[in-house]
């Protein structure tokens, strides 16, 4: 299988084989740091996501600082075992020659004194870069940031930084977490996008490596420690439906202490969640209900007389008209898996508008959809791409061979793998049983029955698998 992410620019990124032998960073000849995929250690790379952070780095403190991160953050995933993937850039003005040099000979020290020990960067998947841009006032360098990371750190006072990156600025559901860190590194000041962004988060999490530094977390919910509905959907990788309104609401009712009720779909993350909310001064207000039979529930019924907040998260797209109420607010779990086939040259809207009318025959909402699936051969398919761009985090591309084998061994257990799949025209072009059913069942790791089956309409097949909870 190998994974192909997707930007926020539309650009795939390199594809990852979890097959491969991986897990080293090292330095190459160049001065570059590489990941290298012969290193003797073998682990298999199973990456959700890519947290992509830029440096802007002026001066040998900044540079200092930014090792010091990069140390703690290699220290946590050497501890944590996380499966996330880091792209760490450090951006450097071009005439700063002796600064450049400073940079890759840090890097190199630091990342040589790990290899000493093989045991500490086991399961680092974290990729380096030094880049150099002209100036920053220019508006391409900013820009290209804002496009590519999300996350940018700037060494650079405040006022600096909001005039740097004001003419870029969209919303906070769009926006890169923005953290400024002063010369010295004594306050890191999380700027912008800080709960859905997770600026607030990281900030406070770097503030960690850099000794006697001090967070500065100016949101009215952190700073009274009170819950907030877009950091527990950042937290949790949730979709907030109708997200300008209902996290306007929804936060300014947590600030007057008004209570809460969460609902949870089949006992979704519940106990994660409930040691999540312990943390909030306002976590008795805060009630977690795991088990509602959503089928059943209607808008004016004993559950939601009472005028307290409710939080549903749920992947189902009817909720007998709740999604109306304004002390209602519906958050979307990432936990399907859409497998997809089709012909060559199918275009995005026929893809988009048969997966569209698949979902809303079966009551699923498409903000539900983690990532997208198939077979290899479909790596170039643009059509296919866009798709997963529109509405994935990352694409799984399996070979023939995987997609075969995997029928054979599970799929006959159920239903024997006919002589009906020899017929298909799946096999008849592509050599795989089948497409997208396989395709979803292996990238959401889930075994049982796929949520939507095999569906065909035009030259699209599609199907949906939910993730195994072992596997969110």
């Amino acid at each position: 299988m190998t994974r192909t992410f997707i930007t926020g620019t539309g650009i795939l990124l390199p594809v990852y084989n979890n097959n491969a032998e991986a897990g080293g960073v090292c330095c190459g000849d160049n001065g570059n740091i590489d990941i290298n995929a012969d290193a003797d250690i073998n682990i298999s790379i199973n990456i959700e996501k890519i947290n992509s952070i830029a440096f802007v780095i002026i001066s040998e403190n900044s540079l200092s600082n930014a090792v010091k991160i990069c140390r703690g953050l290699i220290n946590k995933k050497s501890a944590d075992e996380s499966e996330a993937y880091y792209k760490i850039n450090f951006f450097i003005e071009e005439n700063k020659e002796v600064l450049i040099k400073s940079a890759y000979a840090a890097l190199i020290k630091e990342l040589k004194e790990l290899k000493l020990n093989p045991f500490k960067f086991k399961f680092i998947n974290i990729e380096f870069e030094i880049k150099k841009y002209k100036k920053l006032s220019d508006g391409d360098t900013v820009k290209l940031l804002f496009e590519n990371f999300d996350y940018i750190i700037f060494f650079l006072a405040v006022g600096a930084v909001v005039r740097l990156i004001a003419p870029y600025l969209k919303n906070k559901y769009k926006d890169p977490g923005i953290i400024t860190v002063d010369e010295a590194g004594k306050f890191i000041v999380s700027l912008l996008s800080g709960h859905i962004g997770g600026a607030n988060r990281l900030a406070e999490e770097i503030s960690g490596y850099i000794e006697n530094s001090i967070p500065v977390i100016t949101t009215a919910t952190d700073s009274k420690n009170k819950f907030s509905i877009d950091a527990f959907a950042e937290k949790f990788d949730f979709y907030i439906e109708d997200a300008k309104k209902k996290v306007k609401d929804f936060n300014e009712a947590s600030l007057k202490d008004e209570s809460f009720e969460i609902i949870l779909e089949d006992n979704y993350k519940d106990f994660d969640i409930k040691q999540y909310v312990k943390g909030f001064i306002n976590a008795k207000r805060i009630k977690i209900n795991g088990a509602l039979d959503f089928k059943n529930l209607k808008l004016n019924s004993e559950n939601f007389k009472d005028k307290h907040k409710i939080i549903i998260v749920t992947i189902k797209k009817d909720l007998n008209g709740l999604e109306k109420s304004k002390n209602i607010a519906i958050l979307r779990p990432k936990r399907l898996v859409v497998g997809i086939g089709c012909n060559r040259n199918t275009g995005l809207k026929e893809i988009e508008d048969f997966v569209s009318e698949i979902f809303e025959k079966n009551g699923i909402a498409l903000n539900t959809i983690r990532n997208i699936a198939s077979i290899d051969n479909k790596k170039n398919e643009r059509g296919l791409l866009d798709f997963g761009f529109k509405y994935g985090r990352f694409i799984d591309f399996y070979s023939k061979g995987e997609i075969n084998a995997f029928m054979e061994s599970f799929v006959s257990k159920n239903t024997q793998v006919s002589s009906e799949y020899l017929k298909s025209p799946s096999f008849k072009y592509t050599g795989a049983y089948s497409v997208c059913e396989p395709c979803a069942m292996m990238s959401a790791k889930n075994l049982r029955t796929p949520l939507i089956p095999k569906q065909k309409k035009g030259n699209v097949t599609a199907s949906a698998a939910v993730i195994s909870i072992g596997q969110i």
